[in-house]
């Protein structure tokens, strides 16, 4: 995604501390640039496995009731660039200090 709204009253905090976002109206833009891939340093192991398998058409049918063509074709391009941020991370530090 790539909420350009993303503020404290979009989130809510439960009682047990879980933190919910909250209003995703504006988070599903037609950029396919990353907004600070900088901020990318480590990634859960299975998420990142995960984003690799992510396929187009699985997102699409999926959210077809809320995203059209072209913003599922951006999600995809920015988990295309997520995707080699870390693999190009893995291969300068290893693996060990990027994936957890």
């Amino acid at each position: 995604m790539y909420d350009t709204d993303a503020n404290l009253t979009n989130v809510l905090i439960g009682e047990d501390w879980k933190i919910w976002r909250v209003d995703f109206t504006r988070a599903f833009r037609l950029s396919k640039e990353l907004r600070d891939p900088k901020d990318l340093v480590r990634c859960d192991r299975q998420l990142f496995e995960k984003l690799k398998t992510l396929d187009g058409n699985q997102v699409a049918e999926q959210t077809k009731h809320y995203l059209n063509k072209d913003e599922v074709k951006a999600v995809i391009a920015r988990r295309d660039k997520i995707v080699q941020q870390f693999e190009k991370l893995i291969s300068e530090k290893g693996e060990k200090e990027v994936l957890y």
